[in-house]
């Protein structure tokens, strides 16, 4: 969840360094931000709450100065409040360090540390990390050693990039859990949470695996496994360049992401079919043999794999189920020879996605990845990948990323549907000519304005409902959960046929319900389902397909989508929905791109 950067090099610049990688991170977590360098032989440690804006002022007021050696994090809180004394870095005798994760079992080594006469001024696993490391290294072991038994002592998930007070031109690091590269530059290095932090100076990196300790000198980089061999590593070069994290001119990321969909979602359809379905058959994994899909992810993802099932059971006749992989994880699922799990996670490092994904493998299960980072964690576990194409996506509420996602999840439908023998050739090759018009039409709905009417009665509630029936209903849990984001409004999302089942008690005068309608075959179910809240007064919002009919007396504002096949009818109509939020969080003044309590890369459990 937190964003870590560090730097070591023959130039004092790690100031500039450091803030603008934080910069690039602070969508990982913005509550407090702090810094560590080298400064007179001594390490000085600035600390701020808030944003990384307040540290880069802090550091200016106190004129700090650059150096050779520095680290630096953004916070997002898990033990302790957002404060600065549980603000990283933390400092314990020749130890200081950042760390992005959860040591599990801080509470048993601070009663060890708490013998030994250490004493803490935080509420944070991290500090009696630091502490334990400082502890192992007093008993005269080298730095290597002193990380290789510290690691062994820690339970959970962490990153950390470390500056030992006697070696003040190294910077170490160490993971496990979660993610971390070595970036490499000319005599000088670097270590981040993810690519987008270093772009600025460097595309080369390398993926730091599982239990690796990383040693990084001016002009040196060492990698070794826990066992302390040497590991000869590959430096892998970014494809995206630094203009991919900036704003080009829109008031906020999260806009400019929306009006990426349609390229992204061409580049990832089009990266598996363009021409026919042999096309797609032959770029994607032989799923001919499965009869059970369970499609584990967590948040959007998860709407994502609702609109997949909707999709696989009634095309291709294969059973789903959905599954939250925080549930997942801890559940005794049934397996048969013939399950496939499907995770599906934007950064490939959602600590509970790739924990499920490791639970399937243990039983023997073929897994399948659903990634849009090259090399990540669940991408490197998966027995098979697929990657979407969205690039680096920045606002914390995620758009194109689910568009790429549910994109990539149809042709996955679609081609199943025909290995399993549900649709001929030239059917699915009629299907494969609509998708390709796929992105004019959601540049068709980007350009439409229909939302904005509805957008500002929305915006004078506090409480408002989503209802729809099939992939409609898979539709309102995402479209519920963008405006709940970043508007900070309390929108629930429910099955239409579910509101005389207590729902509707919440429905009075003035109470705005999103209605959603392109399901051809419920259609007369949900019209019924909207004259029970329109009777009872309520602001109704239709979002319906344009062929279908509804007497304007049942709704207050329509929003009209175009008629497209079912398999992609969801990418289309999340388009307004996304829209929408957006436009409320604007008019509310809320902070879109950065919500409060919320950070992208869910890294921790």
């Amino acid at each position: 969840m937190c964003g870590i950067v560090g730097y070591v090099g023959i130039n004092p610049k790690s100031n500039q360094v450091l803030l603008d990688g934080l910069k690039s991170l602070e969508y990982r977590g913005y509550d407090s931000a702090g810094m560590a360098s080298i400064v007179n032989g001594e390490v000085r440690v600035i600390k701020t709450r808030g944003k990384v804006a307040n540290l880069e002022k802090k550091i200016q007021d106190l004129q700090v100065p650059s150096s050779v050696l520095g680290i630096a994090h953004t916070r997002w809180a898990t033990h302790g409040i957002p404060n600065q004394s549980n603000a990283h870095p933390h400092h314990h005798g020749k130890v200081t360090l950042v760390h992005n994760g959860i040591i599990e079992n801080y509470g048993e080594l601070k009663e060890v540390l708490l013998k030994q006469g250490y004493v803490f001024e935080s509420e944070t696993d991290t500090e009696i990390a630091a502490a334990y490391i400082d502890y192992v290294y007093a008993k005269g072991l080298d730095k290597l050693a002193t990380l290789q038994e510290a690691n062994r002592a820690f339970r959970g998930s962490f990153a950390f990039g470390i500056i030992f007070s006697d070696e003040q031109d190294t910077l170490y690091a160490m993971r496990r859990n979660s993610p971390l590269i070595v970036a490499v530059g000319e005599n000088e290095n670097y270590i981040a949470s993810d690519v987008p932090a270093i772009l600025k100076y460097t595309k080369q990196y390398i993926l730091l695996d599982q239990d690796e300790i990383a040693v990084l000198r001016k002009d040196e980089i060492q990698v070794y496994t826990l066992d302390l061999d040497a590991v000869d590593y590959e430096v892998k070069t970014a494809t995206m360049d630094a203009s991919a994290i900036a704003k080009d001119g829109y008031e906020h990321f999260m806009l400019k992401e929306i009006h990426e969909e349609p390229r992204v979602v061409r580049e990832t359809m089009f990266s598996y079919v363009q021409d026919d379905i042999d096309q797609l058959v032959a770029s994607l994994p032989d799923l001919s043999k499965y009869q059970q899909i369970h499609i584990v992810s967590c948040g959007s993802a998860m709407y994502a794999g609702m609109i997949a099932k909707s999709l696989i059971e009634s095309a291709a006749r294969v059973r789903v189920d959905v599954e939250i992989a925080s549930e997942y994880r801890y559940k005794d699922p049934i397996y048969d020879v013939n399950t496939l799990v499907l995770v599906v996670s934007q950064s490939g490092e959602t600590a509970d996605s790739l924990a499920a994904l490791l639970l399937a493998k243990q039983q023997g299960v073929d897994t399948m990845a659903i990634v849009n980072v090259v090399g990540s964690s669940i991408a490197r576990e998966a027995k098979y990948v697929a990657y979407t194409h969205a690039g680096v996506e920045i606002a914390v509420a995620t758009t194109k990323a689910y568009c790429t996602q549910v994109a990539l999840l149809s042709l996955v439908a679609l081609n199943l549907t025909y290995v399993h023998g549900k649709v001929s050739k030239a059917q699915a090759n009629e299907i494969i000519k609509e998708i390709q018009q796929l992105p004019d039409m959601l540049q068709h709905m980007i350009d439409d304005v229909q939302y904005v009417k509805a957008a500002k009665i929305i915006s004078r509630h506090n409480n408002v409902f989503f209802i729809g029936r099939g992939l409609d209903y898979a539709l309102c849990m995402e479209g519920s959960l963008k405006l709940k984001e970043i508007s900070y409004i309390h929108s629930e999302a429910y099955a239409a046929g579910e509101l005389k089942h207590g729902t509707i008690s919440l429905i009075e005068k003035g109470t705005p319900v999103v209605a959603i309608c392109t399901e051809e075959r419920l259609y007369e179910k949900t019209i019924s389902n909207i004259k029970e809240v329109k009777a009872r007064g309520a602001n109704v919002i239709l979002v319906v397909r344009e062929d279908l009919q509804v007497a304007q007396d049942y709704y207050d504002y329509k929003i009209s989508i175009p008629k497209v096949n079912r398999l992609i009818q969801g990418i289309v109509g999340v388009v307004p929905l996304q829209l929408l939020s957006y436009q409320v969080a604007n008019l509310r003044g809320c902070e879109i791109d950065q919500p409060r309590n919320l950070a992208k890369s869910v890294t921790v459990e």
